[in-house]
């Protein structure tokens, strides 16, 4: 199987269940007859989820920790009879299963998701280990600088679901959870109303399907879901230094919002432009920054686009000694002002296009990758005729609409 967008979108099938749960089915032979599949689940809405990010995020936590027929070792040792990887929360859960386990490893997830048990004891020792995580994370050079930059670029009010909490704020929270709050985050807002399920790999599809009304058709939202829209903010420049004199390295963390979608016509050009600074270990800004003055550890960019709304990111990232903090900084300026001012040649872009739809080619080939996009791509209503276009896009970019992309 040549897992090309076209190939991909002959064989899935896609279907919706009575009950309204949306199916992506990918069946191929794969080595050793594994499955990888994927539930996820929507609940709440921006006013029922408000306040309950630390409550709702540590019920999640509890539910491979004991179901009301199984405690938390039984779950483990019948996962681990059955050779599955699992992963559950109350966002869904992810499965890596040979063929002949299949059937009976999502029988257990469902007894996971939708009958947990919230034992007192596993309650606290969830707390407390993660607790000790945050701490760990307090004085983390990539972490602060992390968190401070999160907490600029996204200032949503204290409560929203998609704040950025500090580290500091984080533990209060914590240290203040109630087994209570968790139970009633659970059995107020999640369910399988909506749902999706995602499949690729060795299967009958048919079997599956009906297997998945089965164990999740009656497992109803108990309130309805509102899809939380993510914003853009405009922010003021910023820079801020925090001291961690106990640490052998510095991190850098900079970015800018961007009004920015994937459907937007200079997407294609800004992803490559992306890829061309810094989204390999040969782009401009490693290739000077670590490569010809040695200066850091690890630099690189990223660019982000919503699918949905308009808010997306452009960033950079670089870890280095502390003394070499200024000309690590005055590199990557003279790094966006050359390409800004003067592009890319023929050969860089000609040499990023081919490298950059490889890798897109051999993350198709990870069954994995191919059920995170179908699944993404049930939620935003797409197949892979997006992928197709997209590829064809970039394919055709020359370096002037890259650059003309970045300067705008």
């Amino acid at each position: 199987f040549e897992p090309t967008p076209q190939n991909i979108e002959a064989r899935v099938i896609r279907r919706t269940l009575s009950n309204g749960i949306k199916l992506a089915l990918l069946p191929k032979k794969t080595r050793g007859g594994t499955v990888v599949a994927q539930l996820t689940l929507y609940w709440g809405d921006e006013k029922s989820k408000t306040d309950r990010g630390p409550a709702c995020g540590l019920a999640g936590g509890m539910l491979l920790r004991g179901s009301q027929k199984h405690t938390r070792a039984e779950l483990r040792d019948a996962f681990d009879r059955l050779k599955a990887g699992v992963s559950a929360s109350v966002e869904g859960a992810s499965i890596e299963v040979r063929r002949a386990q299949l059937d009976d490893t999502l029988r257990l997830v469902a007894e996971v998701l939708k009958k947990p048990a919230f034992p007192a004891a596993e309650f606290e020792e969830l707390k407390r280990s993660t607790l000790t995580g945050v701490e760990a994370r307090r004085g983390d050079p990539s972490a602060i600088a992390g968190e401070r930059l999160a907490r600029h670029l996204n200032p949503y009010p204290r409560g929203h679901w998609l704040y950025p909490e500090s580290l500091d704020e984080r533990l209060i929270d914590l240290k203040a959870a109630k087994l209570e709050e968790a139970k009633r985050c659970y059995a107020e807002l999640v369910g399988a109303t909506g749902a999706q399920f995602v499949a690729v790999g060795d299967f009958d599809p048919d079997a599956l399907a009906k297997l998945v009304e089965e164990l999740f058709g009656n497992w109803k939202n108990p309130a309805p879901y509102a899809r939380i829209p993510v914003r853009y903010f405009e922010r003021a420049p910023l820079e801020q230094t925090v001291a961690t004199p106990d640490k052998a390295n510095a991190v850098l963390r900079a970015a800018v919002n961007l009004p920015l979608r994937d459907d937007n016509p200079d997407f294609p050009a800004l992803i490559l432009g992306n890829y061309l600074l810094g989204g390999t270990s040969s782009a401009r800004l490693p290739a000077r920054v670590r490569e010809k003055e040695g200066l850091s550890y690890s630099t690189y960019s990223h660019l982000s686009a919503g699918s949905l709304d308009a808010a997306g990111a452009f960033g950079l990232s670089s870890i280095y000694a502390p003394q070499n903090r200024e000309r690590v900084e005055n590199a990557i300026r003279e790094e966006l002002a050359r390409a800004l001012d003067h592009g890319f040649s023929d050969a860089e872009v000609d040499a990023a296009k081919k490298g950059f739809l490889e890798a897109r080619r051999l993350a198709r080939s990870q069954d994995r990758g191919i059920a995170g996009r179908l699944a993404n791509y049930l939620y935003v209503g797409r197949t892979f005729a997006w992928d197709i276009d997209f590829e064809r896009r970039i394919a055709a970019l020359t370096p002037a609409q890259v650059q003309d992309a970045l300067r705008r």
